[in-house]
Order: C-alpha cells, then structure tokens, then sequence
C-alpha cells in the first residue's frame, strides 16, 4: 500500500503544479486592477447618460406600447417577433427613463418600482409613460446594470423596436462572422483541430441559444454580445497566429468585468466560466507558447478575480453612499436564488415533479415548440460527448487530453453554478436552460475530435497528421 502510494506520488509533477498555482494567483492579481478599470468606466458611462433626452425617451416607450412593439404581459411564451422576456425589457426600461432622484445616486442604482396589485411589470410601465398613477419608485441595487446605461444612450435616439433591432442584428453577425472563421480555417489547413472546435461551437450557438426568442432582448442582448464577442476573438486567435499568455490574461480579465456589468442572472457568468475553460486551450498554441493548462489556468483566474472585484465594488459603493443596510434585500434575494430562504419565492412549492416539468418545459426557451428536440439534442450531445471524452483521454496526444478535460471541466463550471443558484435555475428554467448550448457544442466537438483521431488510425505513442 505506501509503495503504491509513494509511486502514483512520483508520477505527479509537483513542481509544475506549484508553478501552475502560483501563476495561476497571479492571474487573479491581474484580474483585480483590470476589474477595477472595468467598473470605473461603467460608472462613468452610467453618470454620461444621465438627462439625455429623456422626454424623446419616454416619448419612443409610449410609441413601442401604441404599436403593438411592447404589451401589457410579462412574458410572451415563445415568441419570436417581439422576445419571450418583456418582464426584464420593461423594468430596463423604466430605470433608463425615471431620473427622479439625484445624479450621484442614479450613477450607482437606478430606480424602479414594483407593480400594484394585479399590475404587471408592462401594464405599470405603460401607465407611467402615459401620466397615470406612479408607484413609490425604490433603488434596484442589484446588479451593475450595463444595460440599463446602454439603454440611456440609445433611446433618445432610437425607438424600442430598432434597439431591438440592432442587438439581434449584432448577435448574429457575431455568429456567422465566427461561422466564417471557423470555416476558413479548416480550408486553410493551418489549424484544423482548432478550426473545427470554434466552427462546431459556433454552429451550436446559431441554433440552440434561443436567439430567436432572447436575442433583442433588452436584457439578455447585451450580455450575449459580450459573450460571442468575445468567443469570436478567440477564434480568430486560434486559427490565425494564436493567443499570446499576457492578452490572454487581459482580455479575460477585461471579459470578466464586462460579463459582471451585464450580468443579469440570466447565464452569463455560468457561459464566460465555461468560455474561458474551454475555449482558451482551442485559442494558444502549445508549440509555441508551452504549457496550455499555465494559460487557462491563468486565464479562468483573471476572470474570476475581476468578475468579484465588479460586483465587490458594486456592494461598497452602494453601501457607502446609501447606508450600511441597502443591500439588505439583494442580500435576501441571494439567498433565495440559492435555495437557502424557504419563506421567499417559490422554493416550497418546488417538488421534484414540478422540478422535472419546469425543466421540460424550459427547453422550449432554446427552440420554440420544439422542447422535444432540444431535449434529445441536448441528451444526445451529453452522451456522444462522453464516449467521445473517454477515447480521447486513452489518446497519447497531450495537448488533445488537456483539452478534452479543459471541455469536461467547462460543463462541469456551467453545471456547478446551475446547482449553486438552484432555486433560480428551476423557478427560470426557460431561460436559464439556454446555457444548454455548451454541452450541446462541445459534446458535439468531443465526438468529431474522437472520430477523427480514429479514423487517422491513431493509437498509444501516436498522433494524428495535420
């Protein structure tokens, strides 16, 4: 028994791993500086959009309502013209248009208030934008509401539908821009194996994101730019001269802050974890720039570090100018999401049947009265991407092993934070199931790799051309 110990103690590099935590906490201390940068400059936006026009704003809401572009309802099941989520798009909404509160608080929360009795969200929007009643606005501390301020920018100049417009628009360029580089690598040779990651991920994503129903969102729209963007510079930097270690680190860093300033719990830190995890090894050369576990490790670090030094600063912000107690509720509120609060929310109601059906019915969020099919695809992906995993690992090519479990690793990121915020996962299931894509793309690119390798004939002590 000690022999055996003392053996598969031999077999671990020790001094690598130490080098790989030291750097990897020196990514984190990069992460926290760049973080900062990041969530100053989204104060100094949120403070320039103040009093931009804000009665052509209001003026272009009360128009969206007049045309049919905004509704009454909350939520709109399915729809692809106008977007599921009107619940988030009307409370951005107001927050962008009611300044009635001092420049220095707006700066750090913006106001909104919660609708009376049987009132939606919508309906309570729509009577303040035509003079009704208004309720007692409150400060929604929650969040560092990027897209609130982007709001303000936009819509003294744009109306409600051709914000909407322009977010969905850009998604999509970014997707098939991503489709194209992933393609042209592969004709080009250079890089297949990371060619074919990239064009795979972004196939998944132009069909199991839900773009249809989330993509012009007002909430949802921001943060999945950010995302793609981001994901598309990756791509570029693996098929073309590849990823350097001190961009990486920046660039993940500087992803993180902008992921926390968009984030509305709605999948966005879950999907950056994973993007970083698993995209980093498809973007860094290992024959040039040595070690890619050094990089991702680094990489993950620094987005982790700025992800918490935004929403950090956020809470001693809020806190310093709006006293001690103000993030009480936020407080409340992340306990609930997390299922630690029983006396909050729905978690009560929430038996393991109607766990099963909220989760059924939330595939509908990623394909449209195809729940189904999104299901199967999802199982199906899962399963290929397993049995891809296990005969890659089996592989002797070390830089395909390393990548095999940087892409185990990222689903289990995505997974890990899914089951962390429970509550919020099952109550939101409909959209929050959209970060299905992951295990769907790269299942899908796990099973192709592991194809490819067996049909190169390749066994222990080889590797595949090319």
């Amino acid at each position: 028994m000690t022999m055996k110990m003392t053996t598969s103690m031999k077999t671990i590099d020790w001094r690598r791993f130490r080098t790989t935590v030291t750097r990897g906490l020196w990514g984190g201390a990069i992460g926290v500086p760049i973080g900062m940068v990041v969530f100053a400059l989204l104060m100094l936006a949120s403070y320039a959009s103040l009093g931009r026009d804000v009665s052509t704003a209001r003026a272009h809401v009360a128009e969206a309502f007049t045309a049919g572009i905004l509704q009454n309802e909350d939520y709109l099941r399915g729809n692809t013209d106008l977007g599921w989520h009107q619940y988030n798009d009307c409370l951005i909404l107001w927050q962008a248009i009611d300044q009635r509160a001092s420049t220095k608080a707006l700066t750090i929360s913006p106001i909104s208030a919660m609708p009376e009795g049987t009132q939606t969200r919508c309906g309570t929007l729509r009577a303040f934008v035509n003079g009704g009643t208004t309720p007692t606005p409150s400060f929604y501390h929650r969040y560092i509401h990027g897209h609130t301020t982007l709001i303000r920018f936009l819509l003294p100049n744009l109306s409600v539908e051709a914000i909407r417009n322009l977010y969905h628009t850009t998604l999509t360029l970014l997707i098939l821009v991503g489709l194209c580089v992933g393609m042209v690598g592969l004709v080009r040779r250079r890089h297949p194996t990371e060619a074919l990651f990239w064009t795979i991920l972004f196939v998944g994503f132009s069909r199991w994101f839900g773009l249809e129903t989330f993509g012009q969102s007002l909430g949802h729209g921001p943060a999945d730019i950010v995302l793609l963007a981001y994901l598309l510079f990756l791509a570029f930097m693996g098929t073309t001269r590849g990823l350097h270690r001190r961009t990486a680190l920046a660039t993940a860093a500087m992803f993180g802050g902008l992921t926390a300033g968009f984030e509305f719990l709605t999948g966005g830190i879950p999907l950056g974890m994973a993007a970083v995890i698993g995209g980093i090894p498809f973007a860094v050369h290992a024959e040039r720039e040595g070690n890619p576990a050094v990089f991702t490790f680094d990489a993950f670090a620094a987005f982790c570090a700025a992800v918490l030094t935004c929403l950090t600063a956020k809470v001693i912000l809020v806190m310093a100018v709006f006293g001690p107690g103000a993030m009480a509720d936020s407080a409340l509120q992340l306990r609930m999401r997390m299922g630690l609060d029983s006396s909050r929310g729905e978690t009560n109601d929430l038996g393991l049947m109607l766990m099963v059906k909220k989760l059924a019915k939330g595939l509908n969020g990623i394909a449209p009265g195809m729940s189904v099919m999104a299901g199967a695809v999802a199982l199906l992906a899962i399963v290929a991407g397993l049995w891809g995993a296990q005969r890659l690992l089996r592989t002797a090519d070390p830089a395909m092993r390393f990548r095999t479990i940087a892409l185990l690793a990222s689903n289990l990121a995505v997974a890990g934070m899914l089951t962390m915020f429970w509550q919020h996962t099952m109550i939101h299931a409909w959209f929050m199931e959209r970060t299905l894509v992951w295990p769907i793309a790269t299942g899908f690119a796990l099973f192709a790799f592991a194809c490819f390798y067996a049909s190169h004939g390749v066994r222990d002590g080889a590797r595949p051309a090319g």
